[in-house]
């Protein structure tokens, strides 16, 4: 009987077998997890919901060294493309507004479940957990692969999907491209994405904790080149939230975070508000004229490093000083010192280059060898938009080696 590997046990690999093993069920596949249990990735989506997919799996909500050969790949994925591999599988699922694709039971312990469940069911997958393979090669019959404890393997075809450095508590490691690159493929270096953002600034500490809906925009050496709207979360090393771990995927040179604390003002309106409030409660504290306006210790952190006393009259303000606050209260600069590590990371950025894949998202140098999911340089925004790449890459590489395998391609 041909066989076919798949080393890793996250979507991108369960997707793959399953698909392989409904493509070709006269073939056997061995599905190789170095975690204890397959899937373990999953349980972290969504808040634990499960962001499956999303409606609009465009190319800009991706990001890669690559960018014409992604909008190629994406071509295949719509958003049916996932939503009938689970639908096939008997999940239920249900779309909010924003276009998140979701089960309906919001679980993702519940989509773990099914996808293993799923694999018991295939009489020909076989899931081997705690194996980790340490060296993959290739030869006239097939390739071979050792695990760390010497287990031996050899397959007509191997897919590797066995992910990125992101969470390594739940399996994240650099074992995917390091195989990849001992078969001469380039890496993208990798990069922690989805992540929050290191920021210089000392009045962070009071501020950790605090939350703010605003309008955010990233920029390198002064030029804006991604804006997002959404809450921000305050912490002491910096900046939280979904705006700033989009940013994390978009990180440039001198990257700057502008926060626009009042989207729903103009400039010149709230100038206006500002000379009236000041003007208005000329005898009180600043503090107190501009209450009401945003989260006080938002106001107060904002006073201290623009040098006004937040005690001192509002009255005694220079116009150069109301006009830095009203500028900082639409651009408040956060300069950008780095990232969070691969711990917080939900996703890598890098892997694999895209340019060393076919279509069918085989090697270019090893046709018996393809390459799926997180591996491969492409990073997605939030909103289910990496799983969506991992279960379409998985199916397609599933359904290619497959082929492969059927049509004779062992040894070639």
């Amino acid at each position: 009987m041909k066989e076919l590997i798949i080393i890793g046990g996250g979507a991108a690999g369960l997707s793959a077998a399953l698909t392989a093993a409904k493509s070709a069920p006269e073939l056997h596949i061995r599905v190789l997890e170095a975690q204890d249990r397959a899937g373990r990735k999953l349980l972290s989506t969504g808040n634990g919901r499960c962001n499956l997919t999303n409606q609009n799996p465009h190319p800009r909500f991706y990001h890669s060294q690559s960018g014409k050969r992604l909008k190629t790949l994406l071509r295949g994925m719509d958003v049916n493309r996932s939503l009938d591999f689970f639908r096939g599988l008997g999940l239920y699922c249900t779309c909010d507004e924003a276009g998140r694709w979701y089960p309906a039971c919001r679980s993702a312990t519940m989509v773990q479940e099914l996808l293993l469940l799923s694999v018991e069911r295939a009489k020909n997958i076989t899931l081997e957990t705690n194996c980790r393979v340490a060296r993959l090669s290739t030869g006239k019959k097939g390739l071979s692969l050792l695990t760390e404890d010497n287990r031996a393997f050899s397959a007509g075809a191997v897919i590797l999907a066995a992910g990125g450095q992101a969470a390594p508590r739940l399996g994240g490691s650099d074992s995917g491209c390091t195989l990849a690159q001992r078969l001469g493929h380039s890496i993208v270096t990798p990069q922690p994405c989805l992540v929050p953002l290191k920021c210089r600034g000392g009045f962070l500490r009071g501020l950790k904790g605090v939350r703010v809906l605003c309008r955010s925009s990233l920029y390198s050496r002064g030029k804006r080149v991604a804006v997002e709207d959404g809450e921000i979360q305050f912490t002491d090393y910096g900046l939280s939230g979904i705006p700033a771990l989009q940013f994390s995927c978009r990180l440039r040179e001198q990257p700057e975070v502008g926060i626009d604390l009042l989207p729903g003002w103009s400039a010149e309106s709230l100038h206006r508000e500002l000379e009236r409030r000041l003007r208005t409660h000329g005898a009180e504290p600043v503090e107190d004229a501009l209450l009401g306006l945003i989260h006080r210790r938002v106001q107060y952190a904002l006073l201290k490093e623009l040098g006004i006393p937040p005690t001192a009259a509002a009255r005694t303000l220079s116009g150069e000083q109301r006009g830095r606050l009203a500028r900082t209260l639409k651009d408040w600069r956060f300069p950008v010192t780095g990232t969070l590590g691969w711990e917080q990371a939900q996703v890598s950025a890098g892997g694999v280059s895209l340019d060393e894949v076919g279509e069918d998202f085989s090697s270019v140098f090893e046709p018996r060898l393809f390459l799926a999911g997180e591996v491969l340089d492409v990073v997605g925004d939030c909103g289910g938009f990496n799983l969506h790449w991992a279960w379409c890459s998985g199916m397609e590489a599933g359904r290619a080696a497959a082929e492969l395998l059927r049509k004779g391609g062992e040894g070639l």
